[in-house]
């Protein structure tokens, strides 16, 4: 062989060696650990495919190659068998861990919990007491822990759970032994994510995280559906921009049992009850959340309405808005009128 054929053919031995090498030990390190240690679950439903799944895994941070999962995967004919179910992935597991665990359909024992938008802390906690995770003593005590171990600016004093307004409402899973305070670590870790996308508007309009929670969670136990959260928005802008009292019923309700909020109706005599909390006896906004807010209504609170609107009152269907006081109350006495009627 002429030495020229022979330093080619040395050539292209060591590039193919390297890349072989190199794909040995390069599949293990596009695995990227979860954070915290944790496991993550993974939901395939039935039809999903293993691109899907890769996109998947690739968001929650289990791997860091969607496309190299999806190569190894199709290699060892995982593809064809992917089986839906409810799949455990610990941290730092190896791609042919995954391919073994969603060929088999395993299901694990959970606990499906819905928080709606608009719970309180106090109302979170009765819904896991109710599903046998945690008590709500202990849930609201785990909130309190996990206020402690975080870097929290605001004042507390007036504050009846520091927490409130800070845990994502939304549907979990949770394995059956999981504790309270890693329910309120889940949570509060899903609203810094649902936060991520709206930090910088919030820093454009002024608004400090804790007062855009605020604003979205009275929006949030104001309004009666998602055509009129950025009305109601523009008028808490609107009575905030001209120093009038925004005088909200429902932040009258949440102070009256010191954010356990157990009152349903409010009397003429609630809202002289001085407390923190109370927009008809104190200007501006609340001390904090009185609600934990959903994404709808975060946005809102950063996109309102733009209108000359200062009152609502309860209408069909939604509210009746209206520009100044004596428009507002023929409002108020069309509602009285209509629930005498259906009485």
């Amino acid at each position: 062989m002429k030495k020229g054929c022979f330093a080619v053919f040395l050539l292209v031995l060591l590039l193919f060696g390297g890349a072989l090498i190199g794909g040995i030990f390069l599949a293990p390190s596009l695995l990227a650990e979860t954070t915290n240690d944790e496991r993550v679950v993974l939901i395939i439903e039935e039809g999903d495919s293993l691109h899907r799944v890769s996109e998947i895994l690739k968001d929650e941070g289990v791997i860091r190659s969607a496309r190299w999962f999806r190569r190894e995967g199709q290699a060892a004919g995982v593809d064809r068998n992917i089986r839906p179910g409810e799949y455990e992935i610990m941290p730092g597991s190896q791609f042919e861990d995954i391919f073994a665990l969603i060929q088999t359909g395993q299901q694990r024992e959970q606990v499906r919990i819905t928080f709606p938008e608009g719970y309180t802390l106090y109302q979170m906690g009765g819904r896991l007491e109710e599903h046998g995770i945690a008590s709500q003593e202990a849930f609201l005590e785990a909130t309190n822990a996990y206020f402690q171990d975080q870097d929290f600016s605001f004042d507390t004093a007036p504050l009846y759970f520091p927490m409130e307004g800070y845990l994502f409402p939304d549907t979990y899973f949770f394995e059956t032994d999981t504790t309270a305070s890693q329910v309120v670590s889940v949570m509060a870790r899903q609203m810094e994510k649902v936060l991520e996308d709206y930090k910088d508007l919030a820093k454009e309009n002024n608004l400090t995280i804790h007062e855009l929670l605020t604003i979205a969670s009275l929006i949030e136990k104001e309004a009666f559906g998602d055509h009129e959260r950025d009305t109601i928005a523009g008028v808490i802008y609107n009575r905030l921009e001209i120093d009038m009292l925004l005088q909200f019923c429902s932040s009258v309700l949440y102070g009256l049992d010191d954010g356990q909020e157990l009152a349903t109706r409010l009397l003429y005599r609630d809202l002289e009850v001085m407390h923190p909390f109370n927009t008809y006896q104190y200007k501006g906004l609340p001390p904090g959340p009185i609600a934990n807010p959903g994404r709808a209504s975060i946005q809102a609170a950063l996109n309102p309405e733009s209108h000359d609107y200062l009152y609502f009152v309860v209408g069909n269907g939604g509210h009746n808005f209206s520009r100044d006081y004596q428009d507002h109350t023929q409002n108020v006495e069309a509602y009285r009128s209509q629930r005498t009627l259906e009485q």
